[in-house]
């Protein structure tokens, strides 16, 4: 029988493991909606020297998101060196291949990165949030840079990425309203959620949840994210640098998107590029490890309506970009938790 220490760590790996198997079945038949063997023949002939050089930009594009973090951090914990680029890694592994993982990542990344460096949860969380607004608003300004490099020579409907680019920017517009107009709301909704969550915690004694939803402690919480939040806004060429280094990633995928069409023979041009990669990470939502399945779908169909690219072609060059954007760097992710693990083990 597994003590209760052992349980938790067991869930999240099988959680993992079904969900990148589904993922994988989910590959399976849009390769065969798309076109079947001519699609995989394609990836068969794929330069795996330009296909290695693509993947590194995926890697650096992850790298540069934690570059994007730390430089958050700096003003009220600096972090860096070996053990927080380990840390950012392990936590962006746990978001890629757990299920819904795209939808609660801003909470793996604080707690990953928090951890290491004894960093009150809810401060990592308040720059982990500044980093994801600004990451999502740098992906509508390279997807709409590349879209206007492009407009006059798109061939199809992109109704479709510029809803999702509307939808970022109205996500964006929400969170800084309520943060800065309608704070006192924020702190009344989470400070009442958390006083019933403290007393059906005390009726059914869930000592646990009762210590950590105890409604003084949690307003104190929420009272250090703001002041953490709004140290990190409050420095404005910070937030440029947090900005520089986000865009930087996408342009880094929009790199790696252009050069799996290299490695195919597709052509891709970089504006295409720049339009389709961070647009696809806006709308291609799917709640599969590392949004599968649908990032392949936004892909292909913004290559055949941006590029002209045929549609089995197109989807052989989605594959190939999802190999060197998620699954080239979930495999760096992992080595880099295996090694976390090692050398800081506590």
């Amino acid at each position: 029988m597994d003590s209760p220490r052992t349980r938790p760590r067991v869930r999240p790996a099988v959680r993992a493991v079904v969900g990148l198997a589904l993922a994988l079945l989910v590959l399976a038949v849009f390769v065969w909606l798309t076109g079947g063997r001519t699609v995989l023949r394609a990836l068969a002939r794929a330069d795996p020297g330009v296909a290695a050089v693509a993947a590194l930009g995926g890697v650096l594009a992850i790298s540069l998101w934690g570059e994007s973090l730390r430089r958050a951090f700096g003003r009220t914990h600096p972090v860096g060196g070996l053990r927080y680029r380990l840390a950012y890694l392990s936590g962006d592994f746990a978001r890629q291949v757990l299920p819904m993982g795209r939808l609660s990542g801003s909470a793996i990344i604080g707690y990953a990165v928090s951890r290491p460096f004894d960093i009150q949860y809810e401060e990592a969380l308040a720059a982990v949030t500044v980093t994801d607004l600004l990451n999502l608003l740098s992906a509508v300004t390279v997807s709409a840079v590349g879209l206007s490099l492009l407009f006059e020579s798109a061939t199809g409907d992109v109704r479709l990425f510029l809803t999702g680019l509307a939808g970022a920017l109205a996500v964006v517009a929400a969170a800084v309203f309520l943060v800065a107009r309608r704070r006192d709301l924020l702190e009344r909704v989470v400070v009442a959620v958390a006083a019933a969550g403290h007393r059906l915690a005390v009726r059914f004694g869930v000592s646990t949840l009762e210590r950590h939803l105890d409604p003084d402690s949690v307003e104190r919480r929420v009272e250090s994210y703001f002041r953490t939040l709004d140290a990190v806004a409050d420095d404005r060429r910070r937030v440029a640098l947090v900005a520089a280094f986000a865009a930087l990633g996408w342009v880094s995928f929009a790199a790696t998107l252009a050069g799996a069409g290299v490695a195919l023979g597709v052509s891709v041009p970089f504006a295409a590029a720049l339009f389709v990669a961070p647009a696809s990470g806006l709308v291609g939502w799917s709640p599969l490890p590392g949004g599968s399945g649908g990032v392949e779908v936004a892909v292909t169909t913004g290559l055949v309506a941006a590029a002209g690219v045929p549609v089995s072609a197109a989807a052989a060059v989605a594959l190939l970009y999802r190999v060197c954007s998620y699954w080239s760097v979930v495999c760096v992710d992992a080595a880099a938790t295996g090694l976390l693990a090692v050398l800081y083990a506590e």
